[in-house]
């Protein structure tokens, strides 16, 4: 496995979108509280659920880089659009698990990954303002590309490796 760490440069990480768009890939980077991986198709999610030997019944967490992606995925109240409003205006990691938009599953890849994503009440774990770096991330594969961008749970720094893979096996 080929590992390669990118110093970030304050912007959109092209590299990353550009790596995560060519599908069974998977990336490292970091948030608020530590390191995400990340991906956005069925090959990057077996990839991530077998690096963290994560169960199968324990779904990813859906990443929103706006309030207008996670406006037009997840099924929100005027309480719980007033709760995500809050943790975004203060900057503030939140993610709930809540249901999807019977349109918005369009957008999950047709390609199984609906199986890792969610569960069987067809519901996913939405999280906004999770860090910078992979927010900018998720709002370019999103904004640009209409691709959805799928993480592990976090990895505290104390135990983080930081590590990019591909879906040879190097990168």
């Amino acid at each position: 496995m080929h590992r390669k760490c990118v110093e970030w440069s304050g912007g959109r990480e092209q590299m990353a979108v550009s790596l995560l768009l060519e599908g069974g890939r998977m990336i490292v980077s970091p948030t608020k509280v530590g390191y995400i991986i990340m991906t956005t198709d069925i090959g990057g999610l077996t990839r991530m659920f077998s690096s963290k030997k994560r169960a199968l019944n324990k779904p990813s967490v859906v990443l929103c880089g706006s309030m207008e992606q996670l406006r037009q995925l997840a099924v929100l109240n005027a309480e719980i659009d007033a709760f995500y409003r809050a943790a975004w205006d203060n900057d503030i990691l939140l993610g709930c698990i809540l249901p999807w938009k019977a349109d918005a599953k369009e957008h999950i890849p047709h390609d199984g990954s609906e199986s890792l994503i969610m569960d069987q009440r067809s519901t996913s774990c939405f999280v906004v303002k999770f860090g910078a770096q992979s927010e900018l991330i998720t709002r370019a594969l999103w904004e640009d590309h209409g691709t959805l961008t799928f993480a592990s749970s976090a990895i505290p720094r104390a135990r983080a490796i930081p590590v990019a893979s591909t879906a040879s096996g190097s990168a």
